[in-house]
Formats: structure tokens, sequence, C-alpha cells
């Protein structure tokens, strides 16, 4: 008797892990939210190496890049930023079932102080999107990603 039950726990526990590796739909979520906020660390990391400005949108579609051509100017962001690796330009498309709620549009100077790129002020407040439903959020002073 004590086997049956052992027998009837083990597959129902085996039923339920089955479930969590056929839904991977957190785990996508987990992974794009991971990649936004390394490609947002690194648009911090590199403006202040280059000296350049570097702009980084985060939308619905998916995030991007985009480097000053002129390094200091507010305006020109039309130059892709190249992933380290020399893989082509830093961005990366949203993947179907992975929700982005809000937008995020920020460029961060020499110093590593993000702006907001609507206005070209500095941030007065943490500025944040909902990447899986957690959020990605840039520090208005040090432009910490977290």
């Amino acid at each position: 008797m004590e086997l049956v039950i052992v027998i009837v726990l083990a597959g129902i526990l085996a039923v339920a892990a089955f479930a969590r590796f056929v839904d991977r739909s957190a785990f996508e979520a987990r992974g794009y939210r991971e990649s936004v906020r390394a490609a947002l660390r690194y648009a911090h990391k590199h403006a202040i190496a280059s000296g350049c400005n570097v702009r980084a949108t985060v939308d619905a579609a998916g995030y991007r890049l985009r480097r000053s051509d002129s390094c200091t100017g507010t305006a020109d962001f039309n130059t892709d930023v190249r992933r380290p690796d020399g893989g082509g330009a830093f961005s990366g498309a949203t993947p179907s079932g992975v929700a982005v709620s809000g937008s995020l549009d920020v460029w961060f100077d020499s110093g590593g102080r993000p702006h907001d790129a609507g206005s070209g002020a500095a941030l007065a407040g943490p500025a944040s999107v909902s990447v899986g439903g957690e959020a990605v959020t840039v520090e208005h002073v040090t432009g910490y990603v977290h």
C-alpha cells in the first residue's frame, strides 16, 4: 500500500514539474528583462568610456542603443552602438508573449548621468519600464540600472 502511495505522489510531482517546463513564458520574460537591463547598463558604461552621449530606448517593440553623431549632441542619435563582440547593432526585439508596459527613452552623458530624451533635461526621479510584469529602473542621479 505504501508503495502505491509513493508512486502516486511521484506521478503528481512529475506532472507539476512537466507543466513548469512546458510553459516557457516566465523564462522568456525573465531572460528578456535581463537583456534589457544589460543593454541599459552597457549604454551607461559606453557613454562613460567613450565620452559620447548614448541613447537607450525601450518600448513594446524592443530596445535599441544609439550614439550621438557629434558625440556631445543631444538630438543627433543616429549611429547604432555596436555589440562589444562586433556582432552588429546593440538592439533586440521583444519576444512574443512578453509584455512591455510603458516605455523608457533616456540618454546618458559622458559622466553617466541619465537625461530624458524628450526634453534633454537630467532625470528628476527614477525612470522605469515594466518588462514581463517587473520594473526595469534607471536611477536619476547615478544612472544605476536595476
